[in-house]
């Protein structure tokens, strides 16, 4: 079984119209929805925004369910000015970027960074090459920060100069999977890019879109599964 998170309603609800849903539970707060998409079977549920809420959602899936693999979905946003709205991200590694001890363990102390599966990279890349979705694959910045200012976002290519995308749940998506020895990929579509001028008015209006383009993408990869 694939166990698949989103943060929001929009992207939850975007995957569920690509699935057969069989049953539904819930444990604790949070609603599982079991069924297949893409001839695979499946564990969707929403994890709400913020790396608490995923740390959560995630933990409840490791302890009750026996996962070949975690996928995070949804939106994000991009830093990169050759990024479009609409791209998919596929990550290499994610970076806690908001994890600073530099104070006590000095550089070593900034960000806690792990490395997602590559095979469900590769898995991740082919399946955009063959929806013809441009993509980009690299690192990216957790933080339970969504990014509004300029001195937001010279912080992070400061501290973190290789992100191509901030979000708000991977970190913690991957830092558990990490625990549990669960093989992890983040795919996530542009709502917005940092760098765009009209960066404010790219995520009210292009998130549904994002989240539709994330979730075609992944029925596409859980069929190479």
């Amino acid at each position: 079984m694939i166990g698949i998170i989103a943060a929001m309603d929009v992207e939850v609800q975007a995957i569920e119209k690509l699935c057969q849903i069989q049953s539904t539970k819930k444990i604790g707060l949070f609603d599982f929805v079991y069924g297949t998409c893409g001839g695979v079977d499946v564990v969707l549920c929403k994890s709400g925004v913020g790396k608490v809420g995923a740390a959560m959602v995630t933990t409840a899936l490791c302890l009750t369910h026996d996962l070949e693999a975690l996928i995070n979905i949804g939106t994000a946003g991009g830093l990169k000015e050759e990024q479009d709205v609409l791209d998919i991200v596929i990550s290499e590694d994610v970076v806690q970027a908001d994890f600073d001890t530099t104070s006590l363990d000095g550089p070593e102390g900034l960000g806690l960074r792990y490395r997602a599966d590559r095979d469900l990279i590769q898995k991740a890349v082919e399946a955009a090459q063959e929806n013809e979705i441009r993509y980009h694959v690299g690192t990216i910045a957790s933080q339970d920060l969504f990014m509004a200012k300029e001195e937001d976002f010279q912080k992070l290519i400061k501290n973190f100069p290789d992100s191509i995308c901030s979000e708000m749940e991977a970190g913690a998506l991957a830092q558990v999977a990490d625990a549990f020895q669960i093989p992890f990929v983040i795919i996530r579509s542009l709502s917005d890019v940092a760098v765009h001028h009209d960066n404010p008015m790219e995520f009210s209006t292009y998130v549904q879109h994002a989240s539709k383009q994330s979730s075609r993408l992944v029925e596409s990869f859980l069929k190479k599964l």
